[in-house]
């Protein structure tokens, strides 16, 4: 489903108390949001490689660059501006899967930060050749083993993305199942948005739609 349609679904289910009682577009991004974010930590309890299903390819028209931080010596790539993967547990959180632009031989392995200290000074050190690891950080993704030719043609990335970084003619796609509650995803962000009362807006105020 298209992101403005979703969105336009939700606001003609909730229950208004007269007509011109609206809910803001951002206020019903944000709670689809959050639901869509609950469903994804759903589907990685039951099973985390069917988040691949709902990934969202950064760097597939130009690739993700690839820089090196003078000071430490590491190799890293920034999130495209703009995006912020979702939060998950474990090593790969929202970057679920990185490769080269070319889908070529090289493996790319979640790691985290402990790891990243560890293994340059472990047995493995020598024994690492087509791997290459990666640390999800905050705001960019840290390599350990990356090969010059990957450092000069960029990287690509799939990633678990918040609602709100899709434009609205942009395609969501939306998990078909139910919560540990019972609940679906509409029935969530209808709850969610339930608790929140639209803005009684009268015929002498202004309304600015999506603020």
């Amino acid at each position: 489903m298209l992101k403005s349609e979703l969105r336009s679904l939700i606001k003609n289910l909730l229950p208004k108390a007269e007509e011109i009682n609206r809910y803001h577009d951002n206020v019903v991004d944000r709670a689809i949001a959050k639901a869509l974010n609950e469903f994804y930590n759903v589907i990685y309890l039951r099973n985390p490689l069917e988040l691949q299903r709902y990934t969202y390819g950064l760097g597939y028209t130009t690739p993700v660059p690839v820089a090196l931080e003078a000071s430490t010596g590491l190799y890293y790539s920034n999130f495209p501006t703009g995006y912020t993967p979702v939060v998950f547990p474990d090593k790969a959180s929202g970057v679920r899967r990185i490769s080269t632009p070319t889908q070529g031989g090289t493996l790319f392995h979640p790691m985290d930060a402990r790891e990243l200290d560890l293994v340059p000074h472990g047995h493995y050190v020598d024994g690492v050749t087509g791997t290459v690891g990666y640390v999800v950080r905050r705001t960019r993704v840290e390599y350990y083993n990356i090969p010059v030719a990957i450092v000069t043609s960029g990287v690509r990335m799939d990633c678990i993305i918040p609602f709100t970084q899709y434009t609205d003619t942009e395609y969501v796609p939306l998990p078909e199942l139910t919560g540990n509650e019972g609940q679906g995803l509409i029935d969530r962000i209808l709850l969610t948005l339930g608790q929140v009362r639209p803005v009684e807006l009268h015929e002498n105020k202004s309304f600015e739609e999506g603020k």
